[in-house]
């Protein structure tokens, strides 16, 4: 999909191009004659045609991609029901209090709701482990965590965790600038 949408983004832009060298050079400048002639060519008026209408098409998949996008949703509906609102925050909030540990330290938590009824919730948890051995059983204690805090705390048990370890130990590169006076 990501290499038609290139294929598709380039021939927008082509078709822009020529349009735009079109009208510009048969508007302005010096040479207004030769691009009067040359659009009077029938080989390029239907290119010019099938560039305004890869141009029009272009224009409105824009316009019904904006008006057709949903918004994120904020909120989860514990098993589909839609009475009850669980947000966003109070989620994270218990994501990151329930990951929380003596050797870990939990730099970001992100949380994504799925589901056709909003009752599913993607959390991605980054942390920094302090010790390098038995990460496998870490992880697998976070996420655990995470699943029965938000199903015995909120009341969401479609709670899915993942842990992603960030590097724990950074560079630090010095140089010295000599003092000029």
């Amino acid at each position: 999909m990501r290499v038609i949408k290139k294929i598709c983004a380039f021939f927008y832009l082509l078709s822009a191009i020529v349009v735009l060298g079109v009208v510009t050079g048969l508007t302005y400048g010096p040479f207004t004659a030769r691009f009067e002639r040359l659009v009077d060519d029938p080989t390029m008026q239907g290119a010019l045609g099938v560039c305004l209408v890869v141009l029009a098409l272009g224009a409105l998949i824009t316009v019904l991609a904006v008006f057709l996008s949903r918004r994120e949703p904020v909120s989860m509906h514990p098993g589909g029901n839609p009475e009850i609102e669980v947000t966003l925050g109070a989620l994270e909030s218990t994501i990151r209090t329930a990951a929380e540990r003596e050797d870990v330290l939990v730099e970001s938590v992100e949380g994504r709701i799925l589901g056709r009824e909003r009752d599913q919730l993607r959390a991605t948890v980054e942390v920094i482990a302090f010790t390098n051995q038995g990460l496998t059983e870490l992880a697998e204690r976070i996420q655990h965590s995470i699943e029965r805090a938000c199903a015995e705390t909120l009341g969401t048990p479609g709670v899915t965790a993942r842990v992603r370890f960030l590097p724990a130990k950074t560079t630090v590169v010095t140089k010295e600038v000599p003092h000029e006076r």
